[in-house]
C-alpha cells in the first residue's frame, strides 16, 4: 500500500441514500453513452471469457439493496456479466480485502466517501484514456462536479458520476397549518428563513417544536462558500475564515427562538435528525439532500410535506450551495477494465439517467430534457421538484484524502457552537488547531 489505510465505519444512513439505477433493455454489449466529439463510439465485440465484476460499496449497505438500486439492472442490460457485490464490513474493509488476496473492480458511494479507501489503500486508477476510448465525453457531464474530482485526484479521473444530490429544505404542512405560518418557498433568503424558523420554534403543550434543523454534514460538505475543510495549497485548516462563522451563526444559531434548538442540544448532546421530521414531527423544517424522497420513501409517506429550494445569502444570490456526487470508481485491480467501464457508461447514458430523473434521481448530465422529467414518476410527483435546480450550484471544494477525520472534528464544533459555552471565534480557533493536529497524526501513522 502506498499509505496505512485509515479504516472508517460509515453511518448506514448513507448506504441508503445512494442512487437508484433504471432499468434498461438490450443484451450484455452496453448502451452506448454520450460521445467524444458527437461521433458514435464504434461497435465492441463481446469479451472472450466470461466477464465477472465486484462491486464495492464503502457505506456497507445490503446487497438487496445494492440489487435494487444498481446490480439488477446491470444485469438485465449485460446478462452474459456476473455481478457481485461485496460490502464494507468488519473482516471486508479494504486493506483486509488487498491483503487476503480478494479483488474488487467497482467502488461506489457518495464521491468524497470513495477518496479515501481508494487512494490511501493504492488502488486508485485513472480513468480518462479509458473513458475516451469507451466513448465517454466527459464535457455533457455537470462540470462543477468533474472538475471537483479532478481536484481531489490531483487532475487525474478518479470516478464518474452516477446521479447528483443538492441541498433542499424539506417541510411539515401541518406543522405550518397548526401555528398559522405561511409555506416556505423557493428564492428564499436566510433572512426569511430566520423570521420563518424563530415563529416555528415554540413550546406547546409539553412539545417543543423546532422551526429549522440544519444538517452539520450537509451544510459543512456543500457550504455555497465553497470553502474547503483544508487549504488546498498548505494543507492546514480553513475553519477560521468568516465564511465558516458566517454559515454557522446563520443556519445553527440564528434560526433558534427562546433557546428552543440550544436546548434540545444540550439535553439530548447532538441535533435532531431526520427521524425528528417525519417520526416525531416536532420539526418543522429539515436540511436534508434532494434524494431524500427516493431513499426513505416509506418515512416520508407518514406525513404531509413539499419541499424548496435551499435559502442563499446576499453576497452569493442565487447560489443554494454545492452539488455532491454518487460516484462510481473503477480500481487498479479490476480484472477487466473495459467491461466495469461499459457499465459505468451505461449508468451515464441519456437512457438511464433519463429513467432515473423520473424517480427522483437528479443528472448528472447537462440536459435540460431529463431534468424536465425530474420526478414525473416517483410516488410523490405533485411535489415541488422544481425546486432543486431553482438555485445556481456552487463550485465543489476541494476534497483531501482527509476530508472524512476533519468533517469528524468540524462536526463536533457545530454542537459547541449552538451549546454557547464559549464564543464562536474560540471554537472556531480551537476546532482549527484539532484538524490539523489530526492531519498531523495521520500523516505521521502513515509513514510508521
Amino acid at each position: 500500500m502506498k499509505k496505512k489505510y485509515r479504516a472508517i465505519i460509515l453511518p448506514v444512513l448513507l448506504g441508503s441514500l445512494l442512487t437508484a439505477c433504471s432499468s434498461g433493455n438490450g443484451g450484455g454489449g452496453g448502451q452506448a453513452g454520450p460521445a467524444e466529439d458527437g461521433k458514435t463510439p464504434a461497435a465492441k465485440t463481446g469479451p472472450s471469457e466470461p466477464v465477472e465484476l465486484i462491486f464495492y460499496s464503502t457505506s456497507g449497505e445490503a446487497e438487496e439493496s445494492f440489487n435494487s438500486k444498481f446490480g439488477d439492472v446491470i444485469r438485465a442490460k449485460f446478462p452474459d456479466y456476473k455481478i457481485s457485490y461485496l460490502r464494507q464490513e468488519p473482516g471486508s474493509l479494504i486493506p483486509e480485502v488487498i491483503m487476503t488476496g480478494r479483488r474488487v473492480d467497482i467502488i461506489y458511494n457518495v464521491f468524497d466517501y470513495v477518496i479515501d479507501p481508494l487512494l490511501n489503500s493504492g488502488i486508485g486508477y485513472d480513468m480518462t484514456d479509458l473513458a475516451k476510448k469507451h466513448g465517454v465525453d466527459l464535457a455533457q457531464f455537470e462540470p462543477s462536479v468533474i472538475d471537483g474530482i479532478r481536484r481531489a485526484g490531483d487532475g487525474k479521473l478518479y470516478m464518474l458520476p452516477t446521479s447528483l444530490q443538492v441541498p433542499m429544505v424539506f417541510y411539515n404542512k401541518n406543522l405550518f397549518n397548526k401555528f398559522g405560518v405561511p409555506f416556505p418557498k423557493d428564492g428564499m433568503s436566510w433572512d426569511e428563513m430566520k423570521a420563518t424558523s424563530q415563529k416555528l420554534t415554540r413550546k406547546d403543550g409539553n412539545v417543543q417544536y423546532l422551526g429549522f434543523i440544519g444538517s452539520q454534514q450537509y451544510s459543512l460538505k456543500m457550504t455555497p462558500f465553497s470553502d474547503p475543510y483544508l487549504d488546498e495549497k498548505t494543507g492546514k485548516s480553513t475553519f477560521e475564515r468568516e465564511t465558516w462563522k458566517k454559515l454557522i451563526e446563520t443556519i445553527f444559531i440564528d434560526t433558534d427562538a427562546n433557546n428552543g434548538m440550544k436546548n434540545y442540544v444540550i439535553e439530548k448532546k447532538g441535533l435532531p435528525t431526520r427521524l425528528n421530521f417525519t417520526n416525531s414531527q416536532d420539526v418543522a423544517m429539515l436540511h436534508f439532500h434532494s434524494e431524500f424522497p427516493a431513499a426513505v420513501p416509506k418515512d416520508l409517506e407518514k406525513i404531509d410535506w413539499d419541499m424548496v429550494a435551499l435559502p442563499t445569502f446576499p453576497e452569493l444570490k442565487g447560489v443554494g450551495g454545492q452539488a455532491t456526487a454518487v460516484a462510481m470508481s473503477i480500481t487498479s485491480m479490476a480484472k477487466n477494465k473495459d467491461a466495469a467501464m461499459e457499465v459505468i457508461k451505461f449508468l451515464t447514458s441519456k437512457e438511464s439517467q433519463t429513467a432515473n430523473s423520473k424517480k427522483g434521481m437528479m443528472t448528472v448530465l447537462k440536459d435540460k430534457t431529463i431534468e424536465g422529467v425530474f420526478g414525473s414518476e416517483s410516488q410523490f410527483k405533485d411535489k415541488n421538484w422544481k425546486g432543486a435546480y431553482f438555485n445556481k450550484l456552487a463550485p465543489i471544494s476541494y476534497k483531501s484524502t482527509y476530508e472524512l477525520q476533519v468533517e469528524k472534528v468540524y462536526t463536533a464544533a457545530v454542537l459547541d457552537a449552538i451549546r454557547g459555552e464559549k464564543d464562536l471565534n474560540t471554537v472556531l480557533r480551537e476546532t482549527a488547531e484539532k484538524a490539523d493536529k489530526t492531519v498531523a497524526d495521520l500523516k505521521a501513522a502513515s509513514k510508521k
